[in-house]
């Protein structure tokens, strides 16, 4: 763990426009401290250069041309969801590719924003008055509405309503990052993973105290009720009632009553 790469993501996500290639080489830098942003940041540049001023369908073009597509075969894989590991296999999750995409449009003046559709991140490009829908993950390829909601009821099960079509903050899409992130560490048990992606949920969202229940939760999982107690104790006595908190006070009761056996 670094208190500086910590700080510097929560500097980033202060911004008024964040910029979403950083946010995800920070977490990344979190998950493998040899991760250098400032490298992968310069290779972001080099792409928007070379897309040239104000033009998002260059940007899709380019990174078609550069070879970035979904990786189908190992979808569930974290590197999936690191930049890094992005640029260096132009192969990624909906919502990492879309990043991409973002960052290199923030660069160049495009209007490229992030779309959050249930289960398949999406971005969407604003010029003229028009929207016009594009998938990453299979072959940046324009969407209209209906494929839109033939995909979404295939990947996710439900109806696309038009309020999932709306652009996204950078908080949101990298809320969305860090949770998908933490699912995967989940089902492959990997508890100290999931500690540092809740504690960066936690860093990003001071005042949502549902992150923090789960790095308390995660805590006991390791062994180090302690500092589970200590964060709760903390947690209950300084944040407004919520169900996150209901969820809390019963964690420090389990803990509490364990060192009672």
């Amino acid at each position: 763990m670094s208190m500086e790469n910590r700080a510097r993501l929560a500097e980033v996500m202060r911004a008024p426009e964040p910029d979403l290639a950083e946010a995800n080489l920070r977490i990344a830098a979190e998950a493998r401290p040899g991760v250098d942003p400032t490298r992968w940041l310069a290779e972001v540049d080099r792409l928007a250069d070379l897309a040239g001023p104000d033009d998002a369908s260059a940007v899709f073009e380019l990174l078609r041309q550069e070879g970035y597509s979904g990786d189908e075969q190992t979808y569930d894989d974290p590197r999936n969801s690191f930049l890094d590991q992005v640029m260096r296999r132009r192969r990624g999750l909906p919502i990492a590719l879309s990043a991409l995409a973002i960052s290199i449009g923030r660069r160049t003046g495009a209007q490229i924003v992030g779309v959050a559709t249930p289960g398949h991140y999406i971005v969407a490009e604003l010029a003229g008055g028009r929207v016009r829908y594009v998938d990453p993950f299979h072959g940046w390829a324009v969407r209209s509405v209906d494929e839109l909601t033939d995909l979404i009821h295939d990947v996710a099960g439900v109806d696309l309503e038009p309020g999932h079509l709306a652009p996204v903050s950078a908080q949101v899409t990298v809320t969305r990052m860090l949770l998908n992130l933490e699912g995967s560490y989940r089902r492959r048990g990997r508890p100290d993973d999931v500690l540092w992606c809740c504690e960066l949920l936690a860093l990003i969202s001071p005042e949502d105290p549902a992150p923090r229940v789960r790095v308390a939760e995660v805590l006991v999982e390791l062994g180090r009720p302690d500092e589970a107690e200590a964060l709760l104790g903390s947690l209950l006595t300084t944040t407004p009632p919520s169900l996150a908190l209901r969820v809390a006070e019963s964690v420090l009761d389990e803990i509490r009553a364990a060192r009672l056996n």
